[in-house]
């Protein structure tokens, strides 16, 4: 190694001596250009060289910790290019190599990261290195494109002010006042469903429904009635022109992701975002056409509010809106363009969270018949109908009623703290250190990304038990471990992140998920046209390739 380091530094020092004596001796350009294209190639090689052999043996701070075995020029420490999703691979990592909370592994060109395994390497991260690891460049342009800057792409004393002003919205009181709303989408989803499948019965005995684009559409109504006061109506009417915007917001998932991350190593990706090809004139048309909605409505509740401040308001008058543009106005905190940058936030990331939640909630249950009969029948015991008396209405009685009634219902919100648990939306993350630090001991410096694995964390049976891989909701209704689902530590569930950059809205997740799992099953049976299709999309979220097809069969009584 030594003799090779030293044959290639005499030869760049030649090289040099070479270019120098013939820029101030010989104006022979081919001898100048020859000379200097030498030089280009023994830079470049002696790049290459220090990337692939020098730094990882000799002077990266991380050759002290476990790795796994081979490493390829091209592929780093995998055999082929994306052949695995990454969060199956660190979880692969994670149960093989013995490790103290971290690992070193390579991906494609010999770009180094760390892979956090530990709950102390976790809460070092991002509990107290929260603001100190920041989401990498491709997902900041990637995303920010879009939302602006929302609570995810804020740092420091801004972040910690503003999520302070959307707090009230997100808090467990207000959700519990949103779940009427909540169950009032589900029901019109539910009856939706149902005539469909009387439409589809013309045509065929055994009509299948695409379920995880009901939800899709009930969690966009939703965040758009109880997030800014706007009713997107995509339950009723699919195809109308904010749908259809919406859509082309949103990339089929594929490898071109990951070649993107690859490359934004190198080059700088954002040329090839901005490129005036057809996709990047979708993304473009449809985020600007969001933003204008979420403009207007934000303007006509700004002049809303100042029309209320003008009057005297009397105590007949109707309550204050309730929705989370609504109150973050309300704290006096955001600016305008604030609110907007926050609620396209909440339309990218909030909704299809949910949406993909009640998916896989679907999945499960769709193939477990004995499961979903016995959800049935705890949503029938306690829950009248469908359309129960108090939906829609988060003031009444009966409102409250129905809001504490499916609080309550032990076995519904078991299913649903599985199905987030055992199916992370975000099943794999990394964070890009922005300044010099240490995790666990160890020196992190400046530019150092670090991977976590949600899928990995949320499957670890030294946290969850040794039943950490079964789908298992009784694992959320034993004594003495119903709330924590049994895990001994706070960092054993990644679903929504931990810290002080975790989901502002998982309560509001839960609470909307246990309404649209309750309503479906409550109605119907649901039975999986295919249970073992279980393909995943190529992507940065655990979405399933085909989506949720099922046969439905109305059950009556209800």
């Amino acid at each position: 190694m030594f003799s090779f380091l030293t044959c290639w530094l005499g030869l760049t020092l030649g090289a040099l001596i070479r270019l120098g004596y013939g820029l101030l001796y010989n104006r022979d350009v081919a001898f100048q250009a020859g000379t200097a294209i030498t030089l280009l190639v023994l830079l470049a090689t002696g790049r290459v060289t220090y990337a692939l052999v020098l730094y990882p043996k000799y002077f990266t701070p991380f050759k002290h910790l476990p790795t796994p075995p081979h490493r390829w020029l091209l592929t780093g420490n995998e055999t082929s290019l994306f052949r695995e999703f990454p969060w199956d691979v660190a979880r692969r990592w994670s149960e093989t190599i013995p490790n103290n909370g971290l690992i070193r592994y390579y991906v494609a060109l010999s770009n180094e990261r760390l892979l956090v395994t530990s709950p102390k390497g976790l809460s070092e991260v991002l509990v107290h290195g929260a603001y100190d690891y920041t989401k990498t460049n491709l997902a900041r342009f990637a995303i920010q494109r879009f939302t602006g800057n929302g609570l995810g792409f804020l740092d420091g004393e801004e972040h910690r002010i503003q999520k302070r002003g959307l707090l009230p919205p997100f808090a467990t009181g207000h959700i519990k006042r949103l779940i009427p709303k909540f169950w009032a989408k589900a029901a019109l989803m539910v009856s939706l469903i149902e005539r469909s499948l009387e439409d589809q019965r013309q045509k065929s005995s055994s009509p299948v429904v695409p379920l995880h684009h009901w939800g899709t559409r009930a969690t966009l109504d939703i965040i758009g009635v109880v997030g800014m006061g706007y009713d997107f109506d995509t339950l009723t009417h699919p195809h109308n022109e904010l749908s259809e915007q919406y859509r082309k917001m949103f990339l089929e998932p594929s490898n071109a992701f990951n070649w993107l991350e690859l490359l934004g190593n190198y080059i700088d990706f954002r040329i090839l975002l901005t490129l005036p090809v057809r996709k990047n004139r979708e993304l473009t048309q449809g985020s600007q056409y969001i933003r204008q909605v979420a403009e207007r409505v934000i303007h006509h509740k700004i002049q809303k509010q100042q029309q209320q401040q003008q009057q005297q308001r009397q105590s007949e008058e109707r309550p204050p809106d309730d929705d989370i543009v609504a109150m973050a106005l309300a704290s006096g905190t955001f600016t305008e363009k604030q609110l907007v940058d926050h609620v396209m936030t909440f339309l990218v990331a909030g909704h299809e969270s949910t949406a993909t939640a009640f998916e896989w909630a679907m999945y499960e249950l769709g193939r477990r018949p004995a499961m979903q009969s016995r959800l049935r029948e705890e949503i029938r015991t306690h829950i009248s109908s469908m359309q129960v008396e108090g939906r829609g209405e988060a003031t009444t009685a009966a409102g409250t009623h129905l809001a504490t009634t499916i609080e309550s219902l032990p076995y519904l919100n078991a299913v649903c703290s599985e199905a987030l648990r055992y199916y992370p939306f975000v099943p794999f993350a990394t964070r890009v250190a922005s300044r010099d630090n240490t995790i666990q001991g160890t020196f992190v410096p400046k530019g150092t990304v670090v991977a976590f694995a949600a899928h990995a964390t949320n499957h670890d049976a030294a946290l969850w038990g040794p039943d950490a891989d079964r789908f298992d909701p009784e694992r959320w209704m034993r004594p003495q471990q119903g709330k924590s689902g049994g895990a001994t530590s706070n960092f054993a569930s990644l679903t929504f992140s931990a810290g002080p950059k975790s989901c502002i809205g998982q309560g509001w997740t839960r609470a909307e998920l246990a309404c649209l799992v309750g309503a479906t099953v409550g109605r119907f049976e649901i039975a999986l046209i295919d249970p073992m299709d279980n393909h995943l999309k190529r992507g940065k979220t655990m979405k399933l390739k085909n989506g949720v097809h099922a046969r439905v069969r109305v059950q009556d009584g209800w």
